[in-house]
């Protein structure tokens, strides 16, 4: 425990460095605002000696002393706003003169009744100029506790000089000094109290800046992301819209076209595990192993999947994601399907309803069996819709508590399956999700990919 302490007020204590120094500066003026306020709200409360023996019976002697701090400390409240002195000099002037005014107003009381009563009664009173000295520990310079302390023990023994001959002989010296280890007491503790501030500001400044250098990374690892996704491209025989949101800056959901020989089309969607941005960079470097894998895989879902899992398990073995493979056929009118654990594809044929289409496979990255997915086949025509998805879609709460799960995503779907075209289509799930669901975020990465045959 003692050595917790020793390191704590080391800690504290500490000489800054000029980083630290910079940070102080730049800090100050608020603290020096929050001072001047907090001892100008303060200051009224020396309006309730009014109110209080023996003051009550010399209010009219000691009002125009009292106005007078309330005359400084206006002062002050206004130089901090006009700046044509330095702050500093008049908060330290400021603060001199009012509380010497009160201690004429103490002196006043005990000369006007010079009783022991009395004088008990003022030293209790007296107690409240801790008030003023930790008031200073408001501030970043820890000074102003040490010099009220000294301005204050110079008014505490003129006090005691001047008190009636009667009271200082009946008095103990405790009771005449003690305030004075008061006062030194309360500075010391506001020195502690300013050096703490001192360090908590350094620390959260340093810690801000972290932050707003981490937010800067980010936007350029979401810049980067952004590019790896397809643009506004056009593909032989398909059209396409898709939606993402992330609760983070990036996200571990991503898709990609591979543009095969004689206008064929595979489409790789994948989700992996985690969020942020290592979920975000093993799936840009998923897409680069799609784009750069032989030929012969990107028209076999199964072959494909396959190099895809023993990548993660062997080269990434921290890390495991689902993932759909389409390959569109349109030389023989058909569609090769790769499921890796990834929610079911979900097809409308032409004027019929969406419905799901069940595909066995295992997530990628356990290497759980070779290969990894059974590939699925089925003919494709114009009008064909395909909608696939990460299951951040289905999984998010709305008010209620309520997951939209894959038979109100469906529902959903076939509502609007009279959509004009897949742009419509998006819109119009987008818009019942929010006014409907309460669904405009998700708690969780989520993308949809919605694609029409035009051929």
């Amino acid at each position: 425990m003692t050595r917790s302490f020793y390191i704590y007020f080391k800690e504290i204590f500490h000489k800054p460095t000029k980083q630290e120094w910079d940070i102080l500066k730049l800090a100050e003026p608020r603290f020096d605002k929050e001072y001047t306020y907090s001892v100008f709200l303060t200051h009224f409360i020396v309006y309730s000696l009014l109110f209080v023996p023996p003051f009550a019976e010399i209010r009219m002697e000691i009002l125009p002393y009292l106005l007078g701090v309330t005359i400084l400390r206006f002062v002050l409240l206004l130089q901090f706003y006009t700046k044509s002195i330095s702050i500093e000099k008049v908060i330290y002037f400021s603060g001199f003169v009012s509380d010497g005014l009160i201690y004429l107003v103490f002196l006043k009381g005990i000369e006007t009744f010079p009783t022991l009563s009395h004088f008990y009664l003022l030293n209790s009173y007296l107690m409240s100029f801790i008030i003023p000295i930790l008031l200073y520990s408001t501030r970043l310079n820890p000074w102003g506790c040490i010099l009220s302390a000294i301005y204050f023990t110079g008014f505490h023994l003129s006090y005691i000089f001047l008190l009636p001959i009667e009271i200082a002989e009946r008095s103990s010296y405790f009771s005449q000094y003690f305030l004075l280890l008061v006062y030194w007491g309360s500075a010391l503790l506001g020195v502690i109290f300013v050096y703490n501030k001192r360090k908590d500001t350094t620390d959260m400044y340093s810690l801000s800046e972290e932050k707003r250098f981490m937010l800067q990374e980010l936007e350029l690892a979401k810049r980067v992301q952004d590019a790896l996704f397809p643009g506004n491209i056009k593909i032989p025989n398909l059209t396409f819209t898709f939606y993402r949101k992330s609760p983070n800056v990036i996200g571990g959901d991503f898709f990609d076209f591979v543009q095969l020989r004689e206008g064929n089309v595979g489409v790789f969607l994948t989700d992996v595990a985690g969020h942020g941005i290592s979920s975000a960079m093993v799936a840009s470097i998923m897409k680069v192993l799609v784009s750069t894998i032989p030929y012969r895989f990107k028209t076999a879902p199964a072959r494909l999947m396959d190099y895809l899992d023993d990548r993660l398990a062997n080269d990434l073995n921290k890390y495991h994601a689902s993932a759909i493979y389409l390959f569109f056929d349109f030389i023989e009118k058909k569609l090769t399907i790769g499921n890796a654990g990834h929610p079911y594809l979900i097809l409308a044929k032409k004027g019929e309803d969406f419905q799901e289409l069940e595909t066995q496979g295992a997530i990628l990255g356990f290497n759980i069996k070779v290969p990894p997915i059974s590939e699925k086949i089925l003919p494709i025509t114009k009008g064909d819709r395909f909608f696939i998805y990460t299951d951040g879609l289905i999984e998010s709460m709305d008010h209620n508590g309520n997951c939209l799960g894959t038979e109100g995503l469906l529902a959903l779907l076939n509502r609007h399956r009279n959509s004009e075209n897949v742009k419509e289509l998006e819109n119009n799930l987008l818009y019942e999700l929010k006014t409907k669901f309460g669904l405009d975020t998700f708690s969780d990465d989520t993308m949809f990919l919605i694609l029409e045959v035009e051929e």
